[in-house]
């Protein structure tokens, strides 16, 4: 049951966005998935984040430094 309400919801969602097209000419139901606005919803989304990404690593001012190792004697385990 719960499996059905998801891929309701899905295709509720994906038909308001306008990945899925319902028509029915001449009585002929017909589902259109739209690949090309898709792909370029998708390629936007991740270069957004890869933005995101980007500005959040310049925010934060992450450096690398060198981590000292002490190095560990097996007997003292």
């Amino acid at each position: 049951m719960r499996v059905l309400i998801i891929v309701i919801v899905l295709v509720v969602v994906f038909s308001v966005v306008g990945w899925l097209q319902f028509s029915s000419p001449n009585g002929d139901p017909t589902i259109r998935v739209d690949t090309g606005k898709i792909e370029q919803d998708t390629s936007a989304i991740v270069d957004k984040a890869k933005e995101a990404v980007s500005e959040m690593g310049d925010t934060v001012g992450v450096e690398e430094r060198p981590h000292s190792v002490t190095p560990v004697d097996p007997k003292d385990k």
